[in-house]
């Protein structure tokens, strides 16, 4: 079985949570979810020459239908229930080097209940034991302290502090974790 047939085939459950493929249907909730001004400030949208609405219909559209080989994108549920809560990614996947950068997030209304730390558990998990991964980065601003927590508590470790590009005077925290 290829890859991209695992990935297509992926459904990871935990006690609480169930991390899978998002259907079609979920559009309309991930986008609500990218755009919520609680999520807004954590996540990064490359601009560019388009509208902040041209960048998250082409993510959200990305997300659910485009096979990218150095990406992965699944929903995280709560177990037994239809509603998308939020997703977790890998990014700027390398598969000859073995290495990924981790993204996730949640709806405001599931922050405090440990769903973000055992969705990101269960992808890290699969990430290493399924696909051959050897070291995942995950980053977070500065003033992020819950996306901080959720990588601390999976093992990762702060590697880095860097200035954010945007001149705004806040750090990005850079943390990572290595297969054994």
């Amino acid at each position: 079985m290829s890859t991209y047939e695992m990935i297509m085939r992926m459904a990871l459950q935990g006690p609480a949570v169930e991390v899978k493929n998002m259907a079609s249907g979920d559009g309309v909730r991930l986008r609500s979810l990218l755009s919520h001004p609680e999520v807004q400030p954590h996540i990064q949208l490359r601009h560019g020459s388009s509208s902040q609405q041209g960048v998250l219909d082409k993510l959200v559209n990305r997300m659910l239908h485009g096979y990218d080989p150095h990406a992965l994108h699944a929903g995280i549920y709560i177990k037994g229930q239809p509603e998308l809560i939020g997703s977790v990614s890998l990014q700027n996947w390398n598969r000859h080097e073995g290495k990924a950068l981790l993204g996730y997030m949640l709806g405001p209304s599931w922050w405090g209940h440990g769903y973000a730390t055992e969705a990101l558990g269960l992808l890290l998990d699969y990430s290493f034991r399924e696909l051959g991964l050897k070291q995942i980065e995950g980053r977070c601003r500065g003033d992020n302290l819950r996306s901080a927590r959720v990588m601390l508590k999976n093992g990762l470790t702060l590697e880095r502090i860097l200035p954010m590009a945007d001149g705004s005077g806040d750090v990005m925290k850079v943390f990572t974790l290595s297969y054994k």
